[in-house]
């Protein structure tokens, strides 16, 4: 692949990246209860007083200056009864949000009963909606409107951009949800693919293929409380993958990347069957032989998530976990030992980096047995000291100290076609 973004000559044709991304202590979300609790988990009609503050909301925001959003969910969690909830986010604090919101709210409240659950910042608020909440209509305004809108209608929006690329309306609220991550989640991809982005990518895939496992081995009995992680974890794997898939807009003779199943009559099957299409189009495309750590990289997420996703780690029973320790410490040593093996390298060459040097000094802190490595340490040395360590303090040091030192090390692979 060759590095573009000097030049920019897809400037113009390619979506933006959003340039207005907030920190997310900045982002108030305020959340209701809506009317009265619901018989079932099916998804009922929206009311007809819900559905117009939708069309009020974000004109009137709109007119205030806000940058926000506007969410209503089913609650889906197991030992509450289900019902609407109404949230909305506001970049600014929560006396602005009342402002921006008072009109549509307030006519709402005169025709459907409005219990406040709580307000958060959207960092509190994103572990409460991946848990419980079926997202059931978004919308944005302000600067996040202006970009939804500039990615999903984009003229190749089918070819990077899952929901679209699925035949979803513009309107669908599974079109809108990835959105939400591209422009308040961590960003990806910044000056190529790196080690961690690799890795998160997989990490991405292998929960989305957990979760379809749950929820075929729990049943329809279970379904609707496993189905927000499935809804939240597919939206979030199709951020993931939009700058991979704006990359190959640029690469001619590369199959186009298949879509996810978002239909609704998608079944566990049939979605694990797209993932896989999926999988073996990143495995051809970026993760091959020709890029051996971001495979290794990309191959250990798949394979861990379940440990590596804070999400899924919740679910995992005490005996389950030194099994799947055993299985991550292999990608653990792999890493390190590639790892070191660059960076003594480098420090005997002397053009070892002081941010390298400074945080190979915090791994030795964590993993002593690291500190007799020398710069003219060998390969076999190297992969002896490592394999010193002991499963369960390697497995604590993997993802706050190895993944960033391997990404530190790495080289990043540089894109052909990169967002504005």
């Amino acid at each position: 692949m060759t590095d573009i973004s000097a030049s920019n000559q897809y400037a113009g044709f390619l979506p933006p990246f959003f340039h207005d991304h907030p920190d997310a202590d900045d982002v108030i979300i305020r959340t209701w209860q809506v009317g009265d609790a619901l018989a079932n988990h099916d998804v009922p009609d929206i009311p007809a007083s819900l559905a117009l503050f939708f069309d009020l909301v974000a004109p009137a925001a709109e007119r205030a200056g806000s940058n926000g959003f506007a969410c209503l969910w089913l609650d889906r969690h197991p030992h509450e009864q289900p019902g609407w909830r109404l949230s909305v986010g506001h970049v600014g604090t929560a006396d602005d949000l009342n402002v921006v919101i008072a009109k549509p709210l307030a006519r709402l409240a005169a025709s459907l009963a409005l219990a406040e659950v709580e307000t958060e910042t959207w960092h509190m608020t994103r572990p409460l909606w991946r848990k419980r909440s079926e997202p059931v209509r978004l919308i944005f305004w302000g600067a996040f409107g202006r970009h939804a809108r500039a990615v999903t209608g984009h003229r190749d929006a089918a070819g990077f951009y899952q929901p679209i690329g699925a035949g979803l309306r513009a309107d669908h609220v599974m079109v809108a949800l990835p959105m939400l991550e591209d422009m308040l989640g961590d960003p990806l991809l910044r000056g190529g693919m790196g080690f961690e982005d690799a890795l998160r990518i997989g990490i991405s895939l292998g929960r989305a293929h957990l979760l379809e496992s749950w929820i075929e081995a729990g049943g329809a009995e279970k379904e609707p409380y496993f189905r927000p992680m499935q809804i939240w974890h597919q939206a979030w794997l199709a951020n993931a993958l939009i700058d991979p898939a704006v990359a190959t807009l640029a690469m001619s003779a590369l199959p186009p990347m298949p879509a996810l199943d978002f239909s609704k009559k998608a079944t566990p099957e049939t979605r694990r069957a797209a993932l896989d299409d999926l999988s073996a189009w990143l495995a051809t495309v970026f993760f091959n032989d020709a890029n051996p750590a971001l495979r290794n990289a990309f191959v250990a997420g798949v394979q861990n998530a379940v440990w590596l996703d804070p999400d899924l780690q919740q679910y995992t029973q005490p005996q389950q976990r030194a099994e799947i320790l055993q299985g991550l410490m292999p990608y653990c040593r792999w890493f390190l030992a590639m790892a070191l093996y660059n960076h003594l390298g480098n420090l005997a060459a002397g053009t070892a980096r002081n941010d390298q040097v400074d945080f190979y000094a915090a791994l030795v802190d964590a993993l002593p047995e690291l500190g007799a490595l020398g710069e003219l340490a060998t390969q076999r040395d190297i992969e002896q000291h490592i394999i010193r360590i002991d499963a369960a303090r390697a497995a604590s040091a993997f993802d706050s100290l190895v993944l960033p030192f391997c990404d530190l090390l790495m080289p990043r692979l540089k894109l052909d076609a990169v967002r504005s």
